[in-house]
């Protein structure tokens, strides 16, 4: 069946589930996320993707690619059927959410610079986006013309919020780091006033759903109400009063009945306030770390969701304010490895189900993924909610543990139950790549050593020539494989050495990956020149050469399938091939699978196949070979 993948999202009929990124965080910046208004769904960017999550079921996403920069900021229309996303250049793609195609309706560029906010009028008809542009800071236009609606003035500094008015007569505030708030009546729209009711950066205003209330906060800790008609300040909580927020408020929204407000800080606190007797209902308090500092809120239905500095999405229950009442997390970068897990170790690992793996980023994070759920390896500071200080160059699922490594130059064992940090070992210098076999061995290279992990710990060292650019364990651990350039070195593993076997030539492009087989019969070579060999270990000599030349860029990674009949190859080119040993002009395409290249695939089954990107998306894939 052909294919129905495009640039913008993938629609391919092979993929089976997509597990999207988390969103980008910084310190002391509120984080974009917004709600669906009629289903249980939550939006916000993370890098060059949009993100829709199901908040009943978190492993249910929808990711779009359709920008070529980072997106800052996205939003539904009110009708629902729509999606407003805009990115760091000052565009903004305006994109159909109930259409099975995602089609773009239009691309506005606004302004020339970083767009950090935007919101809908109720008619779903306008937008207006704030930022921080070099002459134009904030725009109102027409959704499908791009066509201004008015002159939006009055901010000396970079604007940070707006929020449209959700009834007649229409109006718009807008909230800036010169610590003003200003007031525009419209269509179309020009500044009636502004407050100076904050002292320090106001960071976000909100209207709330039946349009008769009008709040802001800001980096004063100050929750200030207006008249939502006249813009006018009606009340405040300030800092010291009781229950106030003790750091800088970042992110406010309201209840669906408009009675209440939900606020986050850099206190690591949540409350929610009733704003008709103008008292403090409930505080969440999430924690004492740095990762614990509250980022964003929504709420959406009867879910209370916050996002905390760390990228992890906390869902709230008033009637347990101590701990958050369930918490989702993944990556929020590029996925830099993969490591299926077989049945064996599966059950070794104690993880049910046969869709299952494990991952490490460029984020510093090692996941252990359960029917599309993550579940973080803690490293031995459980305040910076990371595994590691750097990217994880590789993982590895051995019996009983989760073997990672990093730029930290650490090597850590986690247990995979409970998923603490057990273990470390110092490796002195960076690590440059991973392998393991299903005998339980692992290998991590730097530039001048090979260190063989076996039973939970360093087995020996082994010293290396050059810094390798590839390596591979055959699954009896007994062979080693190398890249150097266009070149493989084969090596014998003892129980304390290895020793050189063959180098094998050929390659017209620097080895970027390889792969034994299973059976331990061949040796799958990936290049920079986009080529796949295939070589014989028997003879040393290639089974297939010059037909596996499909891909377009350097490719990336291999995986056998567990029959050894089939290999699977990712690239920067963005594409996944799933070739046939036996018949080696027979392939399986997914073309846009992961948007900046894919990072790692491995084969869950005979049928399924597993794979990560760049993008920071894991997604699974039915890849039953074709007869």
């Amino acid at each position: 069946m052909a294919a129905l993948s495009s640039a913008t999202h993938v629609n391919d009929t092979k993929l089976a589930k997509v597990m999207g990124p988390f969103p980008v965080t910084e310190r002391g910046v509120p984080s974009s996320i917004f709600s669906h208004p009629k289903e249980p769904r939550v939006i916000y960017p993370s890098g060059k993707s949009v993100v829709v999550r199901n908040l009943e079921d978190p492993s249910d996403c929808f990711i779009y690619h359709g920008h070529n920069n980072p997106v800052t900021v996205a939003k539904f229309s009110p009708s629902g059927y729509w999606v407003a996303s805009a990115d760091d250049t000052g565009k903004v793609r305006v994109w159909s959410w109930d259409n099975p195609e995602h089609q773009l309706k239009v691309e506005v560029p606004v302004f020339s610079g970083r767009i950090v906010d935007l919101d809908w009028d109720p008619e779903s008809k306008r937008i207006v986006a704030v930022g921080d542009g070099k002459t134009l800071s904030a725009k109102c236009f027409m959704w499908d013309t791009g066509n201004s609606v008015g002159e939006m003035i009055g901010h000396s500094k970079r604007i940070s919020t707006v929020t449209y008015k959700p009834s007649r007569p229409y109006r718009i505030m807008t909230g800036g780091e010169d610590a003003k708030t200003c007031f525009y009546h419209g269509p179309p729209f020009k500044i009636d006033h502004s407050n100076s009711d904050h002292t320090k950066e106001v960071w976000c205003a909100r209207y709330s759903p039946d349009g008769t209330k009008l709040v802001s906060i800001g980096a004063d800790r100050r929750i200030v109400f207006y008249d939502a008609k006249e813009g006018t300040k009606t009340s405040e909580i300030v800092e010291g009063g009781a229950d106030a927020h003790t750091g800088s408020i970042i992110s406010c929204c309201w209840s669906p009945d408009s009675t209440k407000i939900m606020t986050c800080s850099l206190d690591k606190t949540v409350k929610v306030w009733d704003t008709n007797a103008m008292t403090c209902e409930t505080t969440f308090a999430l924690g004492d770390g740095v990762g614990d500092m509250q980022c964003g809120v929504v709420w959406c239905q009867n879910f209370l969701v916050a996002l905390n500095l760390a990228g992890e999405l906390n869902y709230l229950d008033q009637g347990s304010p101590n701990q958050a009442a369930r918490v989702v997390a993944g990556h929020f970068g590029a996925i830099a490895s993969l490591n299926t897990i077989p049945g064996s170790a599966a059950s070794l690992l104690e993880i049910p189900g046969s869709a299952d793996f494990i991952t490490g980023g460029d984020d510093g994070n090692v996941y252990k993924w359960v029917d599309g759920v993550a579940v973080r390896a803690m490293g031995s500071n459980a305040n910076t909610k990371t595994t590691h200080a750097g990217k994880v160059v590789g993982v590895f699922a051995a019996p009983n543990a989760i073997i990672s490594a990093g730029y930290d130059d650490k090597l850590r064992f986690t247990d995979p139950a409970t998923m603490e940090n057990v273990s470390i070992v110092d490796l002195e210098t960076q690590p440059l790549c991973m392998a393991s076999s299903v005998s339980g061995m692992a290998v991590v290279c730097t530039s001048t050593q090979a260190f063989f992990v076996a039973e939970g710990a360093v087995k020996f060292q082994a010293p290396l020539a050059d810094a390798p650019s590839a390596v591979s364990l055959s699954a009896d651990g007994t062979k080693l494989a190398l890249g150097y350039g266009n070149t493989i070195s084969l090596f014998t593993v003892t129980d304390s050495a290895i020793e050189p076997l063959k180098v094998l030539e050929g390659h017209r492009g620097a080895i970027s990956c390889l792969s034994f087989s299973p059976d331990q019969a061949f040796l799958a070579a990936g290049d920079a020149n986009r080529e796949i060999k295939l070589w014989d270990l028997a003879t040393f000599e290639t089974k297939i050469s010059g037909k596996w030349v499909f891909h377009t860029s350097t490719v990336t990674c291999l995986s056998w399938a567990p029959s050894s009949l089939y290999v699977a190859s990712g690239s920067f080119d963005q594409s996944i091939f799933v070739w046939s040993v036996l018949k080696p002009m027979k392939k399986i395409q997914i073309k846009f699978s992961h948007k900046g290249g894919v990072s790692g695939v491995g084969f869950i089954d005979e049928n399924n196949l597993a794979s990560t990107g760049n993008d920071g998306n894991c997604a699974t894939w039915d890849v039953t070979p074709v007869a």
